[in-house]
């Protein structure tokens, strides 16, 4: 009897949760960029971007994955494997910890000295967002660029 109630209140619980929608979640204009550190074509960023959950529950940004655009040129691969945990119904800037790969730019015409010595960027991200809610799981497009300035 009670591995048949078991079941029952098992099965409902995947036909309800089953029902509800899954929004998929909002990025923002990134906001501030700095460089954490460098190492050969390698580079560890902190940037600060909004992202908005629209669902009633909680979600977790389990991996991103994106190209980088710095004034047009492709810079690189974008990914972080940092698991962003967003709260229901939240609309809040977190801070992300990126790891670039610019290997992209030893071919092309972008002057790494040039953007220094002007102290801003234009930055372009293009890329999907790895969501999970127990148990969906959903990538979400995302494409974003902002003029930022360079902070040290």
């Amino acid at each position: 009897m009670m591995k048949k109630i078991t079941i029952w209140i098992l099965g409902m619980m995947i036909l309800l949760s089953s029902c509800r929608s899954f929004k998929p979640v909002e990025v923002g204009r990134p906001s501030d960029l700095r460089v954490a550190s460098l190492s050969g074509s390698k580079v560890n960023l902190d940037i600060s971007v909004p992202i908005k959950n629209p669902n009633i529950y909680k979600i977790t940004v389990s991996q991103i994955q994106a190209d980088a655009y710095i004034n047009n040129t492709k810079a690189g691969k974008i990914t972080s494997n940092e698991k962003i945990r967003l709260e229901a119904r939240s609309n809040k800037v977190h801070d992300l910890k990126l790891g670039i790969d610019f290997s992209d730019l030893l071919g092309s015409d972008l002057n790494v000295l040039d953007i220094l010595r002007e102290n801003r960027v234009n930055l372009s991200i293009e890329g999907t967002l790895t969501t999970r809610s127990f148990l969906y799981s959903k990538e979400v497009p995302f494409t974003q660029s902002k003029a930022l300035k360079l902070s040290r």
